[in-house]
């Protein structure tokens, strides 16, 4: 008997197998697989039925009994109709070309997305612990202070050669002083 804690573990590993590419590897291997089994055998075997259940079972619990279901003729309890379970086959191997296409677009959102996240990561090393950033902007400040009192400064200077009466530096900063 699954628990519901177990439960919810399965329920979040499937869910975590499409966060990566990996797990998205492992699931196309998976279904590419069965595909090839029914191709030879005209059935999934019970290893790859089992692991195709456990893998997709809650995120696709009607394509999981389908495939559970793509058993040998000998091994399910109805009457042995060739025809029909070629059809069903084809049926099984049409859903799977579908999930496969699914995952083949969800590994390009992965890799664009794990690209992302690297090169997100990679920046962030570039940039300076949050004690030096506050020095670095303090400083930053400081220079700007600088600046613009030698602005006012070279302007005063300016004017003053040029012959007009220039009254002394006025500054009122309504900044906060530290």
């Amino acid at each position: 008997m699954v628990t519901r804690d177990g439960s919810s573990a399965v329920r979040e590993a499937q869910r975590d197998l499409t966060k990566h590419y990996s797990g998205l590897s492992f699931l196309t291997e998976l279904l590419q697989d069965a595909k090839s089994e029914i191709a030879r055998d005209g059935f999934i075997s019970l290893d790859l039925r089992m692991k195709i259940f456990h893998a997709f079972s809650y995120r696709d619990h009607y394509f999981a009994i389908g495939c559970v279901r793509c058993c040998p003729p000998e091994a399910s309890e109805k009457v042995v109709d060739e025809q029909a379970d070629k059809e069903y086959a084809g049926l099984v191997v049409a859903d799977i070309d579908d999930r496969l296409e699914m995952i083949s677009e969800l590994k390009r959102n992965v890799t664009i997305r794990e690209d992302l996240v690297r090169d997100a990561e990679a920046r962030s090393f570039s940039l300076p612990p949050a004690d030096a950033t506050d020095k670095l902007l303090r400083y930053e400040a400081h220079l700007d202070r600088q600046l613009y009192r030698a602005m006012d400064e070279l302007e005063r200077l300016q004017r003053r050669r040029q012959g007009e009466n220039v009254p002394p530096p006025f500054n009122i900063n309504l900044g906060r002083r530290r």
